[in-house]
C-alpha cells in the first residue's frame, strides 16, 4: 500500500475525530454551561491549547483523547443517565474497592446505623430520603477527601 494513502487516511481519521470532539465540547458548553476554563481544570488540559483547539488553530494531537471523550460524555449525558441513588452506590463501591472503607465507617460518618447503609446497598428504596441525604453527603465528602490525597 502506498504510504501517502496511509498518511491521508490517518490524517482524515484524526480530523474527523477532532471535529467530533469539538462538536461535543460545543454541546457541553451550550447545554451544561461548562466553560472552557472549567473543562481545562477538570481535565488538566492546558486552557490555551484547548481554546486554540476549539478555534481550529490547533489540530495537533489531543492529549489523552479517550479520557477527554469519556469525560465529555459523562458531563454531557452520562451523569443524567444514572439516577442519584445509583450514583451514590457507585461512589460507595469505589470507597470500598479503592480505599477498603467498610459500611460501618460510612454509617459512623453519616450518623446512621450500620443496617441503614446495608439496607440501602441491598435496596435503594429501603431507607428514608433523609437517611439517603445523610449517606450521600458523607460518602461524597469522603470521596472528595480521598481523591485529593497525594498517592
Amino acid at each position: 500500500m502506498d504510504m501517502d494513502i496511509v498518511r491521508q487516511s490517518v490524517s482524515k481519521n484524526i480530523n474527523q475525530t477532532n471535529c467530533i470532539i469539538r462538536g461535543d465540547i460545543q454541546n457541553l458548553i451550550k447545554n451544561s454551561k461548562i466553560e472552557l476554563k472549567s473543562l481545562s481544570k477538570i481535565t488538566g488540559i492546558d486552557y490555551v491549547w484547548l481554546k486554540d483547539f476549539m478555534d481550529g488553530k490547533n489540530n495537533s494531537n489531543i492529549p489523552e483523547p479517550a479520557y477527554l471523550s469519556n469525560m465529555i460524555y459523562m458531563l454531557s449525558d452520562g451523569i443524567l443517565m444514572i439516577n442519584e441513588d445509583d450514583r451514590i452506590k457507585g461512589v460507595i463501591d469505589v470507597l470500598i474497592s479503592e480505599f477498603e472503607i467498610k459500611y460501618e465507617t460510612l454509617a459512623i460518618y453519616a450518623k446512621l446505623e450500620l443496617e441503614d447503609v446495608q439496607n440501602f446497598m441491598d435496596d435503594i428504596n429501603s431507607i428514608s430520603i433523609e437517611k439517603k441525604y445523610k449517606l450521600a453527603v458523607a460518602v461524597l465528602f469522603l470521596h472528595y477527601l480521598f481523591k485529593r490525597l497525594p498517592h
